[in-house]
């Protein structure tokens, strides 16, 4: 039972004339507690404030907005300021990152060989200490390791040269899939790289 319901219960048997300290043993709520009623919080102006510069600094949490009341010369505390933030719901929800839906869709795995091809980057060190940046091209059905490129650096182009050698090599595959990131590409032509 909570401090409110004992003291309802306690409040009943007094008026069945049960002595108040016979109640309060009873109920196992202190006899202080019992005395001392406590007092309803003076929030409606704070709220106010902190609904005000929750609306013109939305994107800031409730430590912001207790460093602005201090400044603003307000005497409180940053609890009691966490405390009716929450109650006001005011915490802000984070950014969600949304995918780009194109229509078109990606099959989870490969069917077939040739289907879909992977590839990805690997980062390694020289006894010289400069860093080595390794693309690795892989058939996602077979896991045949159809290309290992190691350079300082990789542009696009860089890639787009590895891929038309193996495509002249063994074909156009389904589906290009990148480890690298969320970009997944559909391939149309041997040349042509078009996202999807």
């Amino acid at each position: 039972m909570t401090p409110t319901e004992k003291r309802a219960v306690i409040s009943s048997w007094i008026t069945a004339r049960v002595r108040p300290g016979r109640a309060c043993l009873l109920v196992g709520l202190p006899k202080s507690s019992w005395h001392d009623r406590p007092q309803p919080r003076q929030d409606s102006e704070i709220r106010q404030r902190i609904r005000a510069l929750a609306l013109l600094h939305p994107r800031c949490g409730s430590r912001f907005i207790h460093a602005l009341l201090v400044q603003e010369g307000q005497h409180i505390n940053r609890k009691r300021v966490r405390r009716i933030w929450r109650e006001e719901a005011l915490t802000i929800k984070p950014k969600c990152s949304r995918k780009i839906r194109t229509g078109a869709s990606i099959p989870m795995s490969a069917e077939s060989p040739n289907h879909i091809w992977t590839y990805d980057f690997i980062f390694d060190r020289t006894l010289r200490g400069t860093t080595l940046k390794i693309l690795t091209l892989t058939d996602e059905f077979t896991r045949q390791s159809l290309a290992v490129r190691a350079r300082d650096s990789f542009t696009f182009a860089d890639v787009k040269d590895v891929l038309s050698e193996v495509i002249a090599e063994r074909g156009p595959p389904g589906f290009i899939r990148s480890d690298n990131g969320s970009y997944e590409f559909r391939l149309n032509s041997y040349t042509n790289l078009k996202y999807s």
